[in-house]
């Protein structure tokens, strides 16, 4: 699905998940390139480095050695200009996903600090996994949800979601919340339905359920014990996108979120 993946490590747990579940994607007929990024930030005496440029080595050496006991191709990028989402981003314009750590705080929190992940949020451009570490025993992919809010592009995200269990030999999960902004369409539903029939067989479940879509699609991944969660992001602006969907689901979700920004939605 993704052959050439860009995968941002700074050596903490998250990114290091990152690492595991990009390799997980990429399979053994892909490549995954590692970047740190140990450029400077902020200035005066709040200045300091995204990663201690004498860790580089040591972080891309550990994230390689999780690549290769994958199976899996990787290469290593020190990045020492920019920056780090600045720089994250001019990357992986060059790549079919973007793998990265998930924030670790809540989406509340998100709104008064602004961390490397959600600098990204804002500008990327090319498919973008937020990872957290899978359900206990249960392996990355193997139950996967994919919320649909049955617009545009909604198609798209049934059929990655399909192909992707297909990959990773895990089932899907089919979400549509109904609520204030999000109203039930039946057809467009059961459309999805048909694709999920034809690509997985029997391996999906159908919840069309009241209630915010944030909440929804939060609960049912983690009632069923997801380890993916696949979404679109309508990228909002101002007002509108404090608290969106998109954006607290990735905060406060249970487990690991990909998202297609609406320009790939739409050019696909």
């Amino acid at each position: 699905m993704f052959a050439d993946v860009l995968c941002a490590v700074d050596g903490t747990r998250g990114s290091l998940t990152a690492v595991r579940q990009a390799v997980a994607l990429a399979g053994a007929q892909g490549c995954v390139t590692l970047l740190a990024v140990s450029a400077a930030t902020g200035s005066g005496r709040y200045r300091g480095a995204a990663i201690d440029p004498a860790r580089v080595n040591r972080v891309l050496e550990v994230a390689s050695q999780l690549a290769h006991e994958a199976g899996v191709r990787c290469t290593r990028v020190a990045e020492a200009r920019g920056a780090p989402s600045k720089m994250i981003l001019q990357h992986a314009s060059d790549h079919e996903l973007l793998a990265m750590g998930a924030p670790t705080m809540s989406w509340l929190g998100g709104l008064f600090t602004g961390g490397v992940a959600e600098s990204v949020l804002r500008s990327f451009t090319a498919p973008l996994l937020l990872a957290r570490p899978a359900p206990k025993e249960q392996p990355f992919g193997r139950r996967i949800v994919v919320a649909s809010d049955a617009r545009e592009g909604s198609d798209l995200l049934v059929e990655l979601g399909a192909s992707l269990a297909l990959q990773l030999g895990g089932g899907v999960m089919l979400v549509h919340a109904v609520g204030v902004e999000s109203k039930a369409r039946p057809h467009k539903i059961e459309r999805q339905v048909r694709t999920l029939e034809a690509t997985v067989a029997d391996a999906y479940e159908v919840h069309v359920e009241a209630g915010a879509a944030h909440s929804v699609v939060a609960e049912i991944a983690a009632h069923g014990q997801a380890s993916l969660i696949v979404m679109g992001c309508r990228r909002l602006d101002g007002l509108r996108a404090v608290g969106s969907v998109t954006e607290r689901v990735i905060h406060d979700g249970p487990c690991s979120v990909l998202v297609l920004p609406p320009e790939h939605a739409r050019a696909s």
